[in-house]
């Protein structure tokens, strides 16, 4: 049997409350609709029921959520599902599971596996940090991915030239599945993972964080990063992201895009940031 979560919302509620989740690194979310205009939301947060409960309670406290156990078939059933896709002009995000073969060689196929944390790419918030690091130059480049989750960023940065790319996740899953990944796709070699944040600063820092905790990590996030090196910030609401700027006072905005959510409610914003260099 597998733990999960169980947690109802009102449907106005369910996009939010689905990012949420999936900035604590859940991998799926089925959505149950349920009478009364509520939609439960079911996902998994580990087996380790203490951690999963520890982060529920971080939530906020009107969310109305219970554990379930079900079978491990039912949890894993979103695998089926799943299918290679494209993201912006050069990469194919591929499951490492498919088993199809592909004989497209116009695009660079990605290989990835989330496993217990976040990171297929098909979520907007990563599709979006994808497109805007395409934009860059990144050949020997040294790359934060902050938040790592799969390592999918990072991961993606190595096979467009970077030097390095070192990932940050409090998530324990993420230093075996981010590595993992980084084998599948044979940067192993310039790929590191750890729970705690480097001394040193890097061209690119790319964190696709809620935007509470990157106002909370915003000295942090900021001092990773170069004289003249780039900032990419995800997870955000478009339109809704003036106090993150705020809180990067030390940084200007270059430019900004939104993706559309799936469900059409509502986009997903990410900002490019340049470090404002003192004089």
């Amino acid at each position: 049997m597998a733990l999960t979560v169980r947690v109802k919302v009102a449907s106005e509620d369910v996009e939010w409350v689905s990012d949420l989740l999936w900035s604590h690194g859940v991998v799926a979310i089925e959505e149950i609709p349920a009478p009364n205009d509520i939609v439960v939301l079911r996902t998994s947060l580990g087996e380790d029921r203490s951690v999963a409960r520890t982060t529920m309670e971080s939530l906020p406290d009107h969310l109305d959520w219970e554990f379930e156990d079900i079978d491990d078939r039912v949890v894993e059933s979103w695998r089926e599902h799943m299918r290679p896709f494209d993201v912006g002009e050069s990469i194919t995000i591929v499951p490492r599971w498919w088993t199809t073969d592909d004989n497209d060689t116009e695009r660079r196929r990605v290989f990835i596996d989330p496993g217990a944390t976040f990171g297929m790419g098909d979520h907007p918030t990563t599709r979006g940090c994808l497109i805007a690091m395409e934009r860059l130059d990144l050949r020997d480049r040294r790359v934060l991915d902050a938040g790592c989750g799969s390592g999918i960023l990072g991961i993606v940065s190595l096979l467009w030239g970077a030097r390095s790319a070192h990932g940050v996740d409090i998530n324990p899953a993420s230093g075996l599945v981010s590595s993992d990944n980084a084998r599948a796709n044979h940067v192993a070699d310039r790929w590191s993972c750890s729970a705690i944040w480097p001394d040193e600063a890097f061209d690119l820092v790319v964190a696709n964080i809620l935007a509470p905790v990157l106002i909370e990590l915003a000295l942090v996030i900021g001092d990773r990063v170069a004289p003249s090196g780039r900032l990419i910030l995800s997870g955000l609401l478009d339109g809704r992201h003036a106090h993150v700027v705020e809180a990067f006072s030390n940084f200007v905005v270059e430019r900004t895009r939104s993706e559309e959510h799936t469900s059409e409610l509502q986009s997903h914003s990410d900002l490019v940031c340049r470090l404002l260099l003192e004089k």
